[in-house]
């Protein structure tokens, strides 16, 4: 699955007429969900290199459920406007009251790359930045 959000999709642009109501992968729970401890391996990688990332999960409700995870990957700087923020990886998982679970996703060096000018992935160096839920952290691909 393929989820693209250019950065002119956003509120930044006051682009009214793109404003959803629910943000990709909103569902309806009957339980609630906390998110802590992104980690990366490392914060400098080389074009070949893999990025494992890691998020903690905790269901903060009464009730048992189901949580989407989602790890989107953003490219900070590049010749062309790549998506801002694109889907690249996801794990549902069941917890119980109260139970946490750290979970733990690896990005390849093709995750980096995006369509350039001769319409063939291109790999760049720069900032990028990782995102699980309202959590952020950076690296720089060299």
């Amino acid at each position: 699955m393929t989820y693209d959000h250019k950065e002119f999709e956003t509120e930044r642009f006051d682009n009214a007429g793109i404003r959803p109501q629910f943000e990709f992968g909103d569902g309806l729970s009957y339980t609630t969900f906390s998110y802590k401890d992104l980690r990366l391996d490392r914060k400098t990688i080389g074009a070949t290199d893999q990025l494992s990332v890691s998020v903690t999960v905790t269901n903060t409700g009464r009730r048992a459920g189901k949580e989407v995870v989602q790890l989107y990957l953003s490219d900070l700087v590049a010749s062309l406007s790549p998506a801002g923020k694109r889907l690249k990886r996801f794990a549902k998982v069941y917890l119980e009251p109260g139970q946490s679970r750290t979970l733990a996703f690896r990005l390849r060096p093709d995750d980096f790359s995006f369509i350039g000018a001769n319409n063939k992935p291109v790999v760049e160096p720069g900032e990028f930045e990782v995102m699980v839920a309202g959590l952020k952290d950076k690296f720089e691909l060299r």
